[in-house]
């Protein structure tokens, strides 16, 4: 079965996302299992707020993604600027938000026969970055494996 997909949508307010899965190039490395890199694209210029029913569609994608491919799905989050609520009392960094929004919203449908591994690498110079990795529960050794060697870039 074909490992690379692109699956666009439009939301009920009229936002055009393209949710891709693409076969990630691990430098040589060979996990035994394909990892594959999942982009979240907006297709408009601006969007105000997405709806919890548009980030539950996220989550659904890249479930019924998993349940037919047997891969480490790796989620980068990007550094866009967020148009945040005024009375948000926490302040993070828009990587950081994505992350913690993504993460809460894969462990909020309590997806059991999945994990989700948050990684935080430390970059002082850049800012630090934000991934998940996802797979099968059967696949928490392979998981482990590349948090391991991401993690081996903190600074």
């Amino acid at each position: 079965m074909e490992l690379d997909k692109e699956i666009p949508f439009i939301t009920e307010e009229g936002y055009q996302y393209l949710v891709s899965f693409v076969k990630f190039s691990a430098n040589g490395i060979d996990y035994g299992i394909p990892i594959i890199d999942v982009s979240i694209t907006l297709m408009n210029n601006e969007i105000e707020y997405n709806s919890i029913k548009t980030l539950n569609i996220f989550v659904d994608i890249i479930h019924n993604y998993l349940n037919q491919h047997n891969v480490v799905l790796y989620y980068y989050c990007d550094t866009a600027v967020i148009k945040m609520r005024i009375n948000r009392d926490e302040k993070l960094l828009p990587q950081e938000y994505r992350s913690k929004l993504f993460s809460s919203m894969f462990n909020k449908k309590r997806i059991n026969d999945y994990l989700l591994a948050e990684i935080r690498i430390s970059d002082p110079e850049r800012g630090d970055h934000f991934t998940s990795l996802i797979s099968s529960v059967n696949n928490v050794d392979k998981i482990k494996l590349i948090e391991d060697d991401l993690k081996k870039f903190n600074k």
